[in-house]
């Protein structure tokens, strides 16, 4: 009976926690967080995090506009906003204390690569909870920028603002036609894809904590 009851009681820690939902400026990009607990159904047993969602980062005119919204904050000391440019390595960009449970903080920066941001949470008792990392929106602001988008000399060109470890190209029909590991590779580069039949290919690019979908099509419309 004890035993029954020990595994009823991970089974329940296991599945708790708390949701993020992403709104990004940028509707296209596919982001995937990466959380930072590596050990949930213990933080669950000890203390629950605020609620955050409604996550949005728009680059402005000097700054970058990050805005949230909370829930159950109650227990919160501070939001720390904190922003990386390879997914690893996290600064702060300021902080809130809660109030109003809707919040706008603006990140003053003349850096124009792209961030990923996350709201680190301190509690009352000295606990941190990380929300998952979501990408910077706007124009021009997605992880890996391809062109041409059609192809006819079997060569793309990358434009890659965020570190990117692998490369994937399927088919509509699902088919992988051919993946490439880059090895954390960030800045312009030039890669050829396989010789392929006309048709539309979607191509994904996998960084730290994150990944990107683009299309581009072969032999034209």
């Amino acid at each position: 009976m004890r035993k029954e009851i020990l595994q009823f009681v991970k089974a329940t820690a296991l599945i708790a926690g708390f949701s993020t939902l992403m709104n990004t400026a940028d509707g296209q990009q596919n982001i995937i967080d990466k959380k930072d607990d590596t050990h949930p159904e213990i933080s669950a047993q000890q203390s629950l995090p605020a609620k955050i969602y409604q996550f949005s980062a728009v680059k402005m005119h000097g700054y970058n506009e990050i805005k949230w919204e909370a829930a159950a904050e109650g227990d919160t000391k501070k939001f720390i906003v904190e922003y990386s440019s390879d997914g690893i390595n996290f600064l702060s960009a300021g902080e809130v204390t809660p109030v109003t449970g809707v919040y706008t903080l603006k990140h003053h920066t003349l850096d124009s690569r792209t961030f990923l941001y996350r709201i680190r949470m301190e509690k009352k008792d000295g606990r941190f909870f990380n929300t998952g990392s979501f990408l910077l929106g706007g124009i021009d602001a997605r992880p890996v920028i391809l062109y041409p988008t059609i192809v006819e000399n079997h060569s793309v060109n990358l434009q890659m603002y965020l570190p990117v470890h692998r490369v994937n190209i399927i088919s509509t029909d699902g088919k992988q036609v051919m993946q490439k590991e880059l090895g954390g590779t960030s800045g312009f580069t030039q890669m050829s894809v396989p010789v392929l039949s006309k048709g539309t290919y979607l191509i994904t690019f996998y960084g730290n904590g994150w990944q990107s979908t683009e299309k581009f099509m072969i032999g034209g419309y």
